[in-house]
C-alpha cells in the first residue's frame, strides 16, 4: 500500500511542478506579446482597436483563412529583417 502512496505523492509533486512551469511560460509569453505591442506602437491604441485586431485573428484562425499564412509570412520576413539588421549592427567594423 505504501508504494501507491509514494507514487501518488510523486505524481502530485510532478503535477504541481508542471503547473508552475506552465504559469511561468504563460507569463513569459505575455511579456513577449507586450513587447511586440510596444514595437508596433500599439500600447496607446484603444482597447476597442486591439480587441478588433484579436477578434479578426481569432476568426481567421477558426476559419483556417489564407490570411493566417500571409500574416505568418509577413511576420517571418519582419523578424528576419530585424535579425539581419541587428547582426549587421553587432559586427565589428
Amino acid at each position: 500500500m505504501s508504494d501507491y502512496a509514494g507514487k501518488l505523492s510523486s505524481l502530485v509533486q510532478k503535477k504541481q511542478q508542471l503547473l508552475h512551469e506552465e504559469s511561468r511560460l504563460i507569463e513569459k509569453r505575455k511579456k513577449e506579446i507586450g513587447q511586440l505591442a510596444e514595437k508596433f506602437n500599439l500600447l496607446t491604441m484603444s482597447d476597442a482597436l486591439i480587441t478588433g485586431l484579436f477578434s479578426e485573428a481569432q476568426i481567421a484562425i477558426k476559419d483556417k483563412s489564407e490570411k493566417i499564412q500571409n500574416w505568418e509570412n509577413n511576420g517571418v520576413q519582419f523578424l528576419k529583417s530585424k535579425r539581419d539588421s541587428k547582426a549587421t549592427e553587432d559586427r565589428p567594423t
